[in-house]
């Protein structure tokens, strides 16, 4: 099988990715105490930038200054917006033809309270967390307003408003939102506050060009998820997540990016393991559904334990278990438009332009170990520690730590 689709440009907007292949948005944990660009930020995506992926998604900046999941979380507020077009800028002088697109985020109740002030839309059992007024979250989505503004004026190609894995956004959106008012109980009032905001931003940038994407937990996999019946249920139920990606289409969004799980909680939902490798399937199922359902690019996830196919899903042919195997039939199929990698664009910055170069024996693929989560739970800075020295050395740094605790 050649990858011709994989290289192949697509519409997204009134813009254009040059190839299939995204980066998705992995927090590395490396911003300074602001939430400014760090050296090794800039580093670290300058290389993304020369990998050549159709879309490099930054990872998630937080609105907040003051509800963060990371302690050195990069930030998009006023503050920051001198750095993030620092940032914007080193990436286009390696590569301008990729689309940067910023992910904006609001921690909520994932915020970590040794640092930040944790936060909630609705009562989770735990009274020291801090349940949100209406005009605190009219006050939150203002945030994302200027947010989505400053990554205009900055230079990005567009945004990602969050509506995933446990943060702020996707908290809302879960049947177990019984909140009484209008961000809670009803499909309708639980959908508000994306609503709502997103009209807000396109009021305030009227550029026609500038690209508003979102990406979803299609299934978080726990009681009232969202993907669920109900407040007190557990099963997959789509109608919810296709009426929603139905409304993102509606609200004049541009694309879609598929996801589900919560790393927190249901982390092999999110990222297939050695332990349930054929979640990657799901993932499949999932991305084809929501394409069934709107017609605006879709983006794919759950790729990057393929590999080359040396992996522990069932079959002999290690060719058609491959990661470009599946993603160049998917989008031939017709089941996603664009195929993101997260972990993988770790282990391989390089990865889309070796791919694109036919470059194939030069890849160096994510073997799945997980240290990268372990960095990141720690509050350490984040990559790949099997093929980069410098978080080789931070993962030991953080288990000689706990060792001696």
């Amino acid at each position: 099988m050649g990858f011709e689709i994989l290289a192949s440009p697509i519409d997204i907007g009134r813009r254009t990715a040059l190839n299939r292949l995204v980066n998705h948005p992995m927090e590395c944990n490396d911003a300074d105490s602001s939430g400014n660009p760090t050296e090794l930020t800039l580093k670290r995506y300058r290389r993304l930038a020369e990998g050549g992926a159709g879309m490099i998604n930054l990872e998630s900046l937080t609105v907040s200054p003051v509800s963060r999941a990371r302690k050195n979380q990069l930030e998009i507020t006023e503050r920051t917006a001198e750095g993030l077009a620092k940032l914007v800028k080193a990436m286009r002088e390696v590569n301008d033809k990729p689309l940067i697109i910023f992910q904006i985020n609001h921690s909520g109740n994932v915020s970590n309270r040794n640092f930040s002030n944790v936060v909630s839309y609705y009562p989770i059992g735990d009274t020291s967390v801090h349940l949100l007024s209406d005009e605190e979250i009219d006050e939150i989505m203002q945030w994302f307003v200027k947010a989505a503004v400053i990554a205009h004026q900055v230079g990005a190609d567009g945004i990602d408003f969050k509506q995933c894995h446990g943060y702020l956004g996707g908290q809302l959106l879960r049947p177990a939102n019984t909140r009484e008012g209008r961000f809670g109980g009803s499909f309708e009032n639980r959908t508000r506050f994306f609503r709502e905001t997103a009209e807000r931003i396109k009021q305030e940038i009227t550029d026609d060009t500038f690209i508003l994407g979102s990406r979803i937990s299609y299934y978080e996999g726990i009681i009232g998820g969202f993907g669920t019946a109900g407040p007190d249920e557990v099963a997959e139920d789509p109608t919810e997540p296709l009426a929603f990606v139905k409304m993102i289409e509606a609200t004049g969004f541009h694309f879609i990016n598929v996801s589900s799980g919560i790393p927190a909680l249901t982390p092999e939902i999110i990222r297939p393991t050695k332990s349930f490798p054929e979640g990657v399937y799901r993932h499949f199922g999932w991305a084809k559904a929501v394409k069934g359902a709107v017609k605006i690019p879709i983006i794919g996830s759950g790729y990057s334990y393929l590999r080359n196919g040396k992996n522990k899903l069932g079959g002999d042919d290690t060719s058609k278990k491959s990661l470009l195997y599946w993603a160049e039939k998917n989008i031939k199929d017709g089941h996603v438009h664009m195929v993101g990698v997260g972990r993988q664009s770790l282990a391989d910055p390089l990865f889309a332009k070796k791919v694109l170069a036919g470059n194939f024996d030069d890849i160096k693929y994510c073997t799945v170990c997980s240290e990268c989560s372990v960095l990141l739970v720690s509050q350490a800075r984040v990559g790949c520690t099997i093929y980069d020295k410098f978080y080789k050395e931070e993962v030991r740094r953080v288990k000689n730590a706990q060792n001696e605790r």
